[in-house]
């Protein structure tokens, strides 16, 4: 049998058959949708990160409000070594 022989009857068949269907929004824009999360968790991180290092007592950012009070600080809690590597005065 040679390849000339055989025919395909492409026209009969339904199109979505012999095509891939096309891709979903997720699909289609997943890199764009990974980014976006990830510059997104970045910044609440950031932001968390700014509120817990903060000595203020009363935060307010984007309509959230936090009345807290900090740990305060006593010089007898604070330890300072000097070591060989410390910049010179």
């Amino acid at each position: 049998m040679v390849m000339t022989d055989i025919t395909c009857p492409l026209k009969c068949m339904n199109r979505d058959v012999i095509c891939e269907s096309p891709p979903d929004w997720l699909e289609k824009h997943s890199t764009f949708l990974l980014t976006f999360i990830g510059a997104v968790g970045g910044a609440i991180s950031v932001l968390l990160a700014y509120c817990i290092k903060s000595r203020c007592k009363k935060i307010k950012c984007f309509g959230i409000e936090c009345d807290r009070t900090p740990v305060d600080l006593e010089s007898k809690d604070i330890d300072v070594k000097i070591t060989k590597d410390s910049p010179k005065k």
